[in-house]
This record gives C-alpha cells, sequence and structure tokens, in this order.
C-alpha cells in the first residue's frame, strides 16, 4: 500500500449504461457513509486504468448482454489482485427477475468467477439492468421475456443496490 489511506477503486464495463449508475451510487455511499477516498473507472480505456498499487479495496461490475461481461471486465480479472479485498457485481435485466435471478447469479457470477479462485472475492451481487425489449437477443425476446408479462426495460432495485453498498462498505473498512 503507497499510503495509509483506504482507497477504493470501481473498474466496470457497461452495456447500456445501467452499471456506471449504479457504480455512482455506491461511490456516494461509501465516501459518505465509510469515508473511503473512491475512483470510477470505465474499462473502455482500459490501458489507462490506474496503478492499482494505489488502491486496497476494488469493485468490479460489468453489464451482461447475450450472457456475457464485457471483454474487459473479464481481462481486469487476470490482473494481480491477490492482495486486494475485491467486490463483484453485474447489471442484467435478467437478475431483475424474481424468476431468472437464480439462473443470472449462477451463470454470470458464480461460474465466471470459479475461474479466478486467486482473486479475493468478498462481496458479489447481481443486479437488475436497463435494456429494451428490441435491444433483447432474439432468444431472449421470443421465449422468455414472452413468458414474463412484468418485464421492465430497467429493473434495477435502487434498494438492493445501496444494501450491497453497505456491506461493502463494513467490509472495506473492517481490519
Amino acid at each position: 500500500m503507497v499510503n495509509d489511506l483506504n482507497e477504493t477503486l470501481i473498474v466496470y464495463g457497461t452495456r447500456y449504461g445501467a452499471t456506471p449508475e449504479a457504480c455512482a451510487e455506491i461511490q456516494k455511499i461509501l465516501e459518505r457513509e465509510y469515508k473511503l477516498l473512491v475512483e470510477i473507472w470505465n474499462l473502455e480505456n482500459y490501458r489507462a486504468c490506474p496503478d492499482l498499487d494505489e488502491f486496497d479495496n476494488i469493485i468490479l461490475a460489468s453489464g451482461i448482454e447475450h450472457g456475457k461481461w464485457t471483454e474487459n471486465t473479464i481481462k481486469f480479472l487476470t490482473k494481480d489482485l491477490k492482495d486486494k479485498k475485491v467486490a463483484v457485481f453485474i447489471s442484467s435485466s435478467f437478475a431483475g427477475t424474481e424468476e431468472l435471478y437464480e439462473y443470472a447469479f449462477k451463470n454470470y457470477i458464480e461460474d465466471v468467477l470459479s475461474e479466478y479462485p486467486e482473486v479475493n472475492i468478498i462481496a458479489k451481487a447481481a443486479f437488475g439492468g436497463r435494456v429494451s425489449k428490441k435491444d433483447l437477443p432474439n432468444i431472449a425476446r421470443n421465449a422468455i421475456v414472452a413468458r414474463l408479462p412484468e418485464f421492465q426495460e430497467d429493473n434495477r432495485n435502487w434498494e438492493k443496490i445501496t444494501e450491497w453498498a453497505h456491506e461493502v462498505g463494513k467490509i472495506f473498512t473492517s481490519k
């Protein structure tokens, strides 16, 4: 650690814009309630990502499209994160529906992170996302959404995001 401050880096990849909005809300909570210094970085600009030696904590977030994380968020998992507390969340419209939440959590969090056992994951979450029906892949639109009349274009649960931010804040500030 370069200094005595408990610094946090939030890095994300997005598909439709829901992920950076959740990151901004988490940043506010971590700064206001837990007095953490928090920097947010869009992994679209992967090569210019800040030096990880400056951070004790990392939050990695990815939007999901066609069942996949963004390319650069997956690439980020290959960095040397062994001395970091790492929290991970995904934004997926599937995770925002009661019927598909477990599917999203298992396939987009558990299965993906199992391939990176060296990463110290301290918290993980799957949040709803934001996508229009016209942007859904045909198979999802026809097979799944047709059975979900309550499908919403934005099905994020801000209370759940806030609760998770507090959970992560407590872990990041514990010794």
